[in-house]
């Protein structure tokens, strides 16, 4: 079924490129959204079922998934509303749906590929159309953006490759040709140590350029830089989730064997550092894309923490990127509106812009307060979780340093976000009247408000996908 989605999915990419006609490209669009989402009800139906060899429809990726349906469809909604203020041709809306489409269909086969070669293929084919979508306005910025992700993210896949392939090595020398996931879990305990050791690191530290995380994370600060709003959201949250379960995949091979211990005090020092990083550049940032970039960076660092804590630190890292991944998207779709207003993205060029839009300054508000993790943000959960399960393992030094980190992080966001919205510039902005966008504003009230939704009181099957998603690592 996996197969003809992709067959599928291919040809309307196909189709919204070659077709001249905007009504029917528009359709062709919205009948990939009608793909994804009814997709989304049959991979619920066939829960934990074989899709061919190379796929299987577990509960992370099944979870990850109904994610990136919900995102993808306000994405292309608030894609529709850019293109309708701005002056694109219709070759240049052809692109970048076309390459849009690509890119969630890759990330789809990255969510669910049991084979770690298919694994690889699936992520470095998100690099590519990535890298399109970044340079779609061909400006002197986008273009070295765009150069600059094609090849720290090509660099960061060639390790990851050479990691997937001490894995491969390691297990045919003890006879196995197998390079499936599940198989790899059953025989991983007599695989030669030292070799699961450099294939972790190489992993770890390539598939961190799509997590955003220390240490590639760079390349995907400058990338958010220059590319549209709504392929903000899908990069710092469907494509970082990308990164986060690749990562995982590996390490869920690594918790049946003796190394596990290792693995994680790595991801307890690669967590720390990228916090540490995230709390020092947030206090000089100038840039709100870039602000939150390095946030991203921030709790992709707190995910790293929660699975290198393990125990109730697992459940809550996937809690913690379902979350973030809500919250983070409806604050980039903010930041698309403040552009609408002040034709800027840096900080001194914005004010005072609760009075100039009430009710999107509300939602700012709300977003921050759950991107900070303060109650009642559903954050304050996981991340609750994650203190709790730090002191429960006796890791109280790194308890009080995340504390530390935290409140530099809190102190920078709402320093920034204060000035926006109450704040007297220095200079006098000239800001053009715009026409009444309070409707656009809806989709990140249902984001911040599914975000609370899932923190404080998560349904059944919610709570079961999470704990399906980590039963391998108990």
């Amino acid at each position: 079924m996996l197969v003809l989605f992709f067959i599928i999915s291919i040809i309307l990419s196909l189709s919204v490129y070659f077709v001249n006609n905007k009504i029917l490209k528009r359709l062709f669009f919205f009948l990939y959204l009608c793909l994804l989402t009814g997709f989304n009800f049959y991979i619920f139906a066939h829960k934990n079922q074989i899709d061919s060899k190379y796929f299987k429809f577990d509960s992370l990726g099944i979870l990850l998934y109904s994610v990136l349906n919900l995102l993808a469809i306000i994405a292309f909604y608030h894609s529709y509303l850019y293109f309708k203020r701005q002056k694109y041709t219709i070759k240049q809306e052809a692109g970048y749906y076309a390459a849009l489409i690509m890119l969630l269909t890759a990330m789809v086969s990255a969510y669910f590929s049991q084979n770690i070669a298919v694994l690889w293929i699936s992520v470095e084919t998100t690099t590519l159309f990535a890298a399109i979508l970044i340079f779609f306005e061909k400006t002197k910025e986008a273009l070295e953006a765009a150069w600059k992700y094609l090849f720290i993210s090509s660099v960061g896949i060639a390790l990851a490759f050479i990691g997937i392939l001490f894995l491969s090595i390691t297990a045919s020398s003890n006879g196995m040709t197998d390079l499936s996931l599940s198989h790899l879990i059953k025989t991983a305990h007599v695989m030669n140590p030292i070799w699961l050791k450099m294939a972790f690191l190489l992993v770890l530290i390539g598939f961190s350029v799509k997590m955003e995380l220390f240490p590639l994370y760079t390349v995907s600060i400058g990338a958010h830089t220059v590319v549209l709003p709504p392929v903000n959201v899908l990069l710092s949250t469907a494509l970082m989730n990308v990164g986060f379960v690749s990562i995982f995949r590996i390490y869920t091979i690594i918790a049946h064997t003796n190394i596990l211990p290792w693995a994680k005090h790595v991801l307890l020092f690669v967590g720390l550092i990228s916090i540490f990083l995230s709390a020092i550049q947030l206090l000089k940032i100038k840039h709100y894309k870039r602000m939150l970039a390095y946030s991203s960076l921030e709790h992709a660092g707190i995910m790293a923490i929660g699975l290198g804590i393990g125990g109730i630190g697992y459940y809550a890292a996937i809690l913690h990127l379902v979350l973030h991944s809500l919250i983070k998207a409806g604050l980039f779709f903010q930041i698309g509106q403040i552009y609408h207003y002040y034709k800027s993205y840096w900080i001194k060029d914005t004010s005072d812009y609760f009075n100039l839009n009430p009710i999107g300054g509300l939602a700012l508000i709300v977003g921050f307060i759950s991107i900070l993790a303060i109650p009642p943000s559903g954050m304050f959960i996981s991340e609750f979780l994650i203190f709790k399960g730090l002191f429960i393992t006796h890791y109280y030094y790194i308890a009080v340093f995340l504390l530390i980190m935290l409140t530099l992080i809190i102190y920078s966001l709402s320093n920034n976000m204060l000035f926006l919205l109450y704040g007297q510039s220095s200079k006098k902005i000239k800001i053009k009247p715009v026409k009444s966008v309070y409707y656009e504003n809806v989709s990140s009230y249902i984001l911040f408000g599914l975000a609370l939704y899932l923190g404080l009181n998560p349904p059944p099957i919610f709570i079961d996908l999470i704990k399906a998603a980590i039963a391998n690592l108990n």
